[in-house]
């Protein structure tokens, strides 16, 4: 997992104490621009370092994987629950739907949105849904096989399987059962 900094938390005092000052002078006089100008900086230094922070996970992601799959999730609803202080200064929204497949398809990787629902509820190993569970059940069980697992890992793995699924990107196996994924294919009509 990767920490998110906290941008705006980190300067909020400093911009509690600007926008307290603003508060006490008279509304467009010269001391109340000045003002306005030093915390419309602040905010602007912290939406620059919360891209380029954004920015730099994205290369850092596509530099370990070809393809990159994520859940098509709706973060206006995150700005409006009980984590929305903590959504909205981390930009997860914009860098979901905007940095991330931007730089995928710069850097030619290949960038999918699958299906959130049912993600904790399926098991990575034999595709059979489980049931719901609460958030304080960390585990994920399997009855059908008896996989166990972390609950965030088994999700990210059934992540990734819509992914390869809806892609087509499928083990391939011989007659006798082999992996065959390390032999180059040459499509038909070249020649190598």
């Amino acid at each position: 997992l990767i920490k998110a900094p906290r941008f705006l938390l980190k300067v909020q005092s400093k911009l509690k104490l600007l926008q307290r000052r603003l508060k006490r002078k008279t509304k467009g006089s010269s001391n109340w621009l000045k003002l306005q100008e030093k915390i419309a900086r602040l905010h602007e230094k912290v939406s620059n370092t919360r891209r380029d922070w954004h920015f730099k996970l994205a290369h850092y992601l596509c530099d370990l994987a070809d393809n990159i799959f994520v859940e098509d999730i709706n973060f206006i609803s995150w700005s409006r629950g009980i984590v929305r202080k903590q959504s909205l200064d981390s930009g997860i929204g914009s860098f979901i739907n905007e940095i991330l497949p931007f730089v995928a398809w710069k850097r030619g990787k290949y960038y999918l949105k699958v299906d959130k629902n049912g993600t904790s509820q399926d098991c990575p190993n034999c595709g059979a849904i489980t049931g719901k569970k609460s958030l304080s059940e960390r585990v994920h069980r399997c009855d059908s096989c008896g996989h166990i697992e972390p609950r965030d890992t088994a999700s990210a793995k059934v992540i990734e399987n819509r992914g390869k699924n809806a892609v087509g990107l499928t083990v391939l196996e011989n007659a006798r059962g082999g992996d065959l994924t390390g032999i180059d294919w040459v499509k038909p009509g070249r020649s190598s």
